[in-house]
């Protein structure tokens, strides 16, 4: 008769390793400086019509905190960050999905904030909700 300790035995190890790296909400929760954002309301204007979008202008050390790279495209350039830069937007998946119907094409694309265009240059991933309820992300010189 052959043991079974060897397989109880990784069973068990198995089980360890795999709770071991479950990660508490807390911990994987973003933590970025307040300094680093600024929640404010934008103007969307899409054809003829018209809404406000709860956005948030970042400064460089809101992405260094919070540890999220883009689902799709890219994040903020260092030079977009200055004054005089060329004016790139990063949207929710939320946005995306409503406004764009998840469509890959959208970056590149332009959408218009309080009547200036913007460039669609990445979305961030649906678990990504920081500030909560925030759609739009624009860089803070």
């Amino acid at each position: 008769m052959k043991s079974c300790a060897p397989l109880a035995a990784s069973g068990i190890l198995s089980c360890i390793l795999i709770v071991g790296c479950v990660q508490t909400p807390q911990a994987s929760a973003p933590n970025p400086p307040a300094s680093s954002y600024q929640v404010g309301s934008f103007d969307l204007r899409d054809g003829g019509s018209s809404q406000q979008i709860r956005g948030a202008s970042v400064t460089a050390a809101f992405f260094q905190a919070v540890k999220v790279a883009p689902l799709l495209g890219s994040g903020f350039l260092p030079e977009e960050y200055s004054s005089g830069r060329r004016q790139v937007v990063m949207v929710s998946q939320r946005f995306w999905q409503l406004h764009f119907g998840g469509d890959p094409r959208i970056i590149g694309t332009s959408i218009h904030l309080n009547g200036q265009p913007f460039t669609v240059i990445g979305t961030l991933p649906p678990m990504f909700d920081f500030p909560s309820g925030v759609d739009i992300w624009v860089p803070k010189a």
